[in-house]
């Protein structure tokens, strides 16, 4: 990839990753009673911008052969200018998908839910809600503020191993930028 390219996708990573870090700002405000606003909004927000990251450094593939050929090399490329591995924390976009495909998901829980019983946006502790009548998968959007896991009808998210990767990554995208920059000076 050459160097130009590069520095466009850099900057792109970059600016999600501020844009994530905006969001977490917002969201610990919430947490510690600093702000008052729509907790699950900016967790929608930091999940859309890290995927961002994440189909930089690890895409999905194109519509066609080609396309996907030249999204997987392009993805190569970038994680091996920054050193980034696969399994690193903001490769897994399973929890944007949950956000994406939300209708899939809602005809899933209305088909398979035992008791039809459904939770919006829990804040806090899963004990908070109790009884044989609510499953974990009729729990939509839950955030226990104590660990800072995210969960989405049963699955859980580790919302500060994703701060965490995007950390790194924008560290090692602003340390590239600048190296880049640094080799077209003469």
């Amino acid at each position: 990839m050459d160097k130009f390219l590069a520095q466009i996708y850099l900057a792109q990573s970059k600016q999600e990753c501020e844009r994530c870090f905006y969001s977490i700002g917002i969201m610990n405000a919430i947490i510690q009673g600093e702000l008052e606003g729509d907790f699950f909004q900016y967790a929608l927000d930091l999940i859309h911008h890290a995927s961002a990251v994440s189909r930089i450094f690890w895409p999905p593939g194109g519509r066609n052969k080609q396309s996907s050929k030249r999204a997987l090399r392009r993805g190569q490329a970038l994680r091996d200018m920054l050193q980034l591995q696969n399994g690193h924390a903001v490769q897994n976009r399973s929890l944007r998908d949950h956000f994406e495909h939300f209708d899939e998901r809602l005809d899933d829980w209305a088909e398979n839910s035992k008791y039809r019983n459904i939770v919006h946006r829990l804040f806090g502790p899963r004990a908070a809600i109790g009884g044989n009548a609510i499953q974990d998968s009729d729990i939509l959007h839950h955030f226990d503020p104590a660990t800072n896991i995210f969960g989405f009808r049963g699955e859980y998210y580790d919302i500060q191993d994703l701060a965490v990767g995007l950390e790194d990554i924008y560290k090692k995208t602003v340390a590239k930028i600048a190296e880049l920059e640094a080799d077209k000076a003469w």
